[in-house]
């Protein structure tokens, strides 16, 4: 009996499907690509890298690079011009043709590197030695790499705050201060926070009608300025124009005048107010002090009858504060002829006198909302000398 041997048929290879093999190429090519990255990435942030393509930066004078670099962002005083103005006037930027780096040990080589670059000119001089500094910050470039960042606290004033007298115009380095800038001060002065400046000098110019312009140079180093103000401009370092002082002057002169023709001739406070700015706080004292001199000198028995003033002479002081505006007081020194009417008494004959006298009345104005206006006398409370026996 023969046996029948069974053939088994040959199992067909499993194709592997064309999707998965496009998978695995894209896999290959992602590890690849990220391996790449990955190495490219590590020498990048190196620290020794970062601190070499910064002095490469620094050294083609190519501000707006080094601008980058430094990774400052562009504000109202921080722009790439005014880092070259800065690093000219501090380093001698423009003279620096050669440089040497040294990195120094550091205590903690994971989270700060220091580097010290000496910068030599063309003769050898030595115009600015820096130490730059690394930092390791968080978060990490990618999560994976470490994110050094250089320590730019040299270079910068930070957090820097202007006090100037109210309603002025103020200007930094030709800049104008705005309202956004500013901040509630004193009753009399305007806090503005300027925000950070590159460190060198900065020009600070004050500015308002009837005063002469205010100008200075501020010199700041690298720091934080937070806790103080860079300046404060305060109402008496205003100085009024010579013409303002003339003027005011005159209008000092041309009141004591008219409050004694105005009292002589019997019209009321209004009419001597329809002539001479006052201040509206201070009417009605003024007006009551007009009434009270009117009271006592001219309609009295023994009163006055007439006032010739011959000259005067008058000096301004300084501006100062005084209920949220500007004060200025005008001193003026008059001489005149007074004459007077005594009524009889006793041994005193009735009649007419008439006397010399000189007198100092001061007078006060005040500047708001570009104006001056009249606030005190003392010619409405002091009465000019007469006889009155």
């Amino acid at each position: 009996m023969t046996k029948q041997i069974s053939q088994k048929k040959p199992k067909k290879k499993r194709r592997i499907p064309l999707l998965v093999k496009l998978l695995f190429v894209l896999l290959i090519i992602l590890a690849a690509t990220f391996a790449v990255f990955f190495f490219y990435m590590r020498r990048q942030t190196e620290p020794s890298r970062i601190a070499d393509n910064y002095v490469s930066v620094f050294m083609s004078k190519n501000t707006s690079a080094l601008f980058d670099v430094m990774g400052f962002e562009r504000d109202t005083f921080i722009t790439p011009e005014t880092l070259s103005a800065s690093l000219e006037e501090r380093q001698k930027y423009s003279t620096i043709s050669s440089y040497g780096m040294v990195e120094y040990s550091s205590d903690d080589p994971d989270n700060m590197r220091q580097y010290s670059i000496q910068y030599w000119n063309d003769n050898r001089g030595n115009p600015y030695t820096q130490t730059l500094v690394l930092n390791n910050s968080e978060p990490k470039l990618y999560y994976l790499f470490d994110n050094w960042k250089i320590d730019t606290s040299e270079f910068l004033a930070r957090n820097c705050v202007i006090t100037a007298p109210m309603g002025a115009e103020v200007k930094v380095d030709d800049v104008t201060l705005t309202s956004e800038m500013a901040e509630s001060g004193g009753t009399d002065t305007i806090t503005y926070r300027l925000g950070n400046l590159f460190a060198g000098t900065h020009t600070l110019t004050v500015l308002m009608d009837s005063f002469n312009e205010f100008h200075t140079s501020i010199y700041l180093d690298g720091g934080d300025y937070n806790d103080r103000p860079l300046y404060t401009v305060t109402p008496s370092m205003l100085q009024i124009t010579d013409q303002t002082r003339e003027m005011l002057e005159k209008e000092a002169e041309d009141l004591i005048t008219a409050i004694y023709d105005r009292a002589l001739e019997g019209e009321s406070f209004d009419k001597l107010s329809q002539k001479f700015t006052v201040e509206e706080s201070a009417r009605s004292g003024l007006e009551q002090a007009f009434q009270t001199l009117i009271t006592n000198n001219i309609d009295s028995s023994t009163h006055l009858t007439g006032v010739d003033f011959d000259s005067f002479s008058s000096t301004s002081g300084s501006a100062y504060a005084e209920d949220h505006c500007y004060a200025v007081k005008i001193t003026t020194e008059t001489r005149y002829t007074a004459s007077s009417y005594v009524a009889g008494s006793g041994q005193t004959a009735a009649g007419s006198r008439s006397t010399a006298g000189n007198s100092l009345f001061t007078t006060t104005f005040h500047y708001k909302n570009g104006a001056w206006s009249v606030f005190s006398s003392t010619a409405f409370e002091s009465c000019v000398y007469y006889m009155r026996y």
